[in-house]
């Protein structure tokens, strides 16, 4: 049985769309979401409905296996529009909560012979699907200016209890998050330091995929939550000051223990983003660091929270590094943990070429 709510009642979004400011440490605050995509997922949604580009009970068509795919999930049923996803492989909770919402889901598996992974060759699908059905509304997440707008009232809210950030920690995936708040953020404190978040397997900083430990390689798909295999329009590489790869067996370790400290279920994203902020605020500990911990823990309970799938990788996970090592260069990234100063470059300063055209159809 599908549930419907007729109307998007403020009551019932409001736990998706405020994040909770917790303090972690004493120079350290998380802006914790329970499903952070909700944001711009409902930025687009409602600007598209208010422009008319999407009629009431129309037609979304987007490429997403995570937080973006169920935002839309949820903000589709509550608002009465039919909702198509492209999804690479998913756990069985996210399926069904995907479905149970009323999304229609075209599953894609990782095809070796596509560059870009599974991403791209969702998008392949996605493309095909759009051709069949020309008036529906691609929100288009990866490049959507939307994206990343739709956090500045968020980084205004922190501003107005009267917070300084002097260092932001986010992990990059499409990109909105971490450049929508350190915009907002850098116009009240022009010396904020912004430090974004990668997995190693990721191509969005330009990062060799070769250099990474089998885990990191295998398990990419499963936990699929940040990094990318495609560029992602949305990313200021000119904005960063520094980046860190975080490995696998380090995301889970910080899972764990953040579990244990806390209580609270977050995932691999959120323990990447933990790992780094956590690491800076012990460091320069006259600074204020605030990070964004974009991802829930539940999706995760059949690879990350499950016991069989924790004893396959338990070698890995006990020998994570606990601090980074510095590298000068992009070819210098290793399997572990790495720390490189951006200094606020374009992607073709750093990587020495241009960066990869954007996927077809991706227009900022």
């Amino acid at each position: 049985m599908t549930v419907r709510l007729q109307s998007a009642d403020a009551s019932v979004i409001a736990p998706y769309a405020v994040p909770a400011f917790l303090r972690l440490e004493r120079n350290l605050t998380a802006a914790k979401f329970e499903l952070m995509k909700f944001t711009p997922a409902k930025r687009i949604l409602d600007d598209a409905l208010a422009s008319g580009r999407l009629p009431p009970g129309g037609q979304v068509i987007e490429s997403s296996s995570g937080t973006f795919a169920l935002a839309l999930s949820i903000l589709c049923s509550l608002y009465g529009l039919k909702l198509t996803l492209v999804t690479g492989p998913v756990s069985e909770i996210v399926r069904w909560r995907l479905e149970n919402l009323g999304a229609t889901l075209h599953i894609v598996e990782a095809s070796r012979n596509c560059e870009g992974g599974i991403q791209q060759a969702r998008l392949e699908v996605l493309h095909r699907l759009l051709a069949d059905n020309p008036t529906a509304f691609w929100p288009q997440q990866y490049t959507n200016p939307l994206n990343a707008a739709s956090y500045r009232e968020i980084a205004q809210d922190y501003l107005d209890r009267g917070r300084r950030v002097d260092t932001i920690v986010g992990t990059v995936g499409s990109g909105g998050s971490l450049f929508g708040f350190a915009r907002l953020l850098r116009l009240a404190n022009p010396n904020l330091k912004v430090v974004a978040v990668d997995h190693n397997r990721s191509v969005v900083f330009g990062a060799e995929a070769r250099r990474i430990t089998r885990m990191c390689r295998e398990t990419f798909e499963q936990i699929l939550a940040m990094g990318a295999g495609i560029p992602m329009g949305n990313v200021e590489h000119g904005a960063c000051d520094e980046v860190h790869w975080v490995p696998v067996p380090r995301m889970v370790q910080k899972v764990h223990s953040f579990h244990r400290k806390t209580g609270l279920l977050v995932g691999p994203s959120s323990g990447a983003a933990l790992t780094v902020a956590e690491w800076y605020a012990r460091n320069e500990p006259d600074r204020e660091v605030l990070t964004i911990l974009p991802d829930h823990g539940v999706r995760y309970v059949e690879t990350m929270f499950d016991p069989h799938w924790l004893d396959t990788w338990a070698q890995d996970i006990r020998e994570a590094a606990t601090a980074p090592i510095e590298i000068e260069r992009l070819g210098d990234v290793a399997p572990q943990w790495c720390r490189l100063k951006w200094c606020r470059r374009s992607f073709e300063e750093m990587a020495g070429r241009p960066q990869a055209p954007r996927p077809a159809g991706y227009q900022p």
